[in-house]
């Protein structure tokens, strides 16, 4: 089975690491492949606005290739430092543009995109195409970071919502649910929510949850959902992300932006 770790760049990558090794720690057998995709606009076929756009960035984030030489030195340096029981990472560089380099190489991934978090471009882009493009569960990863103590993501919270979105998370995150050594299913709202019947679809795969239902207390849902799964001890946040079409969430969605702007614990999602 192999997992893709995409590089957005030299600050998440460590991050990306750390949490695709531990993901396929928990799949006993799994390989990693990191890709690295370099936008280079001398080099890319995309509208001639795209082109200067990723020219401007030089001024900034450097060149295509400065970015790309500055994403391989985090990994060699991530690779010098990790343990001998390390699982073994691949790399690979590609030049293209991140959405379709991401859907492309996708296809040969077998459980899950893992792609460390940024404030750039290149960041955003490969979100973007890893939600809406691969049909893959995405674990999203901030950059600073850092395993913990524990080996994998031993408590993993699962947001209960009534959408497709949720159940396609719940499925995408079942190996590693397996692998947990306890899961909660969360709910804001209230206990009659049709949203709570979502419990029983865990159970159906042999999760046994504890469920822990709160009241809506806040205007941004997505700030409350971090915030209810950082009181809990949560290692990770599985949920449905952008339960509408890519022209809806554009115009009015909300609470997928406000959990990825709140988030600093890794969350695995589908949409």
């Amino acid at each position: 089975m192999k997992l893709l770790a995409v590089i957005v760049g030299a600050e998440s990558a460590a991050a990306c690491l750390d949490a695709a090794t531990l993901a396929a720690r928990a799949l006993g057998d799994a390989s990693v492949e990191a890709l690295n995709i370099v936008v280079d606009p001398e080099h890319i076929i995309a509208a001639s606005e795209e082109i200067d756009f990723q020219r401007l960035r030089e001024h900034d984030e450097g060149t295509a290739q400065q970015r790309a030489d500055a994403a391989q030195a985090a990994f060699v340096a991530w690779n010098a430092g990790a343990s001998d029981d390390t699982t073994k990472v691949d790399w690979r560089s590609i030049v293209g543009t991140e959405e379709e380099v991401v859907a492309q190489q996708a296809v040969h991934a077998d459980a899950l995109i893992i792609i460390g978090r940024e404030r750039t471009m290149d960041s955003g882009d490969a979100l973007h195409a890893a939600l809406f493009a691969t049909g893959k569960p995405v674990l999203i990863v901030p950059a600073q970071w850092r395993t913990g103590p524990r080996t994998g993501f031993a408590h993993m919270v699962v947001c209960l919502s009534d959408s497709d979105a949720a159940r396609h998370a719940i499925t995408g995150a079942e190996p590693w649910l397996r692998a947990a050594e306890r899961v909660t299913a969360l709910r804001i709202g209230e206990q009659s929510d049709p949203a709570v019947s979502l419990e029983a679809m865990l159970e159906e795969i042999g999760i046994h949850p504890e469920l822990h239902v709160v009241p809506r207390t806040h205007d941004n849902l997505g700030a409350q959902l971090v915030a209810e799964a950082r009181a809990l001890g949560a290692d990770l946040l599985v949920t449905g992300a952008y339960r509408h079409n890519e022209m809806v969430e554009w115009l009015l969605g909300g609470t997928t932006r406000h959990l990825l702007a709140a988030a600093d614990l890794p969350l695995l999602m589908a949409h």
